[in-house]
């Protein structure tokens, strides 16, 4: 059984990126899901496939009362999409202070890095109220653990193989992409882009922190900052729309030659880390 939101909200930033519609509904979300968190397996856990963990769901209590209804198992793909894998359960069981649900990590599962998302529901007047989603941290999953001539053990994957477990993606960077502005894509100077990210609503990315504007330098030298566009700290659900006026400072003016992209800052919910999500690579003319 595999669940999905339905509802999408949008954040909205003019040209001159001054914010122009707050989103209500991420605000609620954290007002409704404060004092949740999804403490083990934690970001020390190791698991052979085919083994057992034991997820925990803490809360503080107050006086909404909630229900646990589903866990779901993800895994995180080498380029930063969140995966579904399966349910693992559902039902409703009541969170008090906490609650723990067992499973046993597939026998198939390929090396790499999980996670596990919970579904708790609100509870309004006894009707179905907002759900709350919570994951724990990104673990890993090695599909071996062997014993040694001397009697030591290692795994079949070592644990620093950035092939299988991407640091980025361990600290929380993934689930998020930059739809817009598209590849090859030529503004003038003057119009506006549409900056559009959507994120998994299995992500554990955070707040929109900053957006940034860089200028590609080539191989061998670091893509230069060319402006900020917008710094603030917005809450976001599962899409945001940027609106920017393509306007290059004076002293770094408009090379028709180069490629340009944004970069999107975003907090971690589980690290003290940043994300930055680049957008595709676009052109940028002068104006006539």
């Amino acid at each position: 059984m595999r669940f999905s939101l339905a509802t999408l909200s949008a954040v909205l930033l003019a040209s001159c990126v001054t914010l122009t519609k707050a989103d209500e509904y991420a605000d609620a979300i954290k007002e409704w899901c404060k004092g949740l968190t999804v403490p083990s397996p934690d970001e020390n856990a190791v698991f052979v496939a085919g083994s057992e963990a034991k997820v925990t769901v803490n809360r503080v209590p107050d006086a909404h009362t909630k229900t646990v209804t589903g866990l779901d198992l993800y895994s995180v793909s080498a380029t930063g999409q969140a995966q579904y894998v399966k349910n693992v359960w559902h039902g409703s069981y009541e969170l008090n202070q906490q609650a723990s649900i067992p499973d046993t990590i597939p026998q198939n599962a390929s090396a790499g890095l999980y996670y596990y998302r919970v579904w708790v529901t609100n509870q309004i007047n006894g009707q179905h109220g907002p759900d709350c989603l919570e994951t724990t941290h990104t673990f890993k999953v090695t599909t071996g653990l062997h014993t040694n001539d001397d009697g030591s053990t290692q795994y079949s994957q070592a644990l620093n193989n950035a092939a299988y477990y991407h640091p980025e993606h361990f600290k929380g960077c993934f689930g998020l992409e930059v739809k817009s502005p598209k590849e090859g894509k030529v503004y003038t100077e003057g119009e506006h882009a549409a900056i559009i990210a959507e994120r998994d609503s299995s992500s554990q990315t955070g707040t929109l922190k900053k957006v940034l504007l860089y200028k590609v330098k080539g191989d061998t030298e670091e893509d230069e900052l060319v402006d900020t566009v917008w710094t603030g700290d917005e809450s976001f659900t599962n899409i945001v729309t940027i609106k920017d006026q393509v306007v290059l400072p004076q002293a770094n003016p408009v090379d028709e030659s180069a490629s340009y992209y944004y970069g999107l800052v975003v907090s971690s919910k589980k690290s003290d880390e940043d994300c930055t999500f680049a957008s595709k690579n676009f052109k940028i003319k002068k104006a006539t």
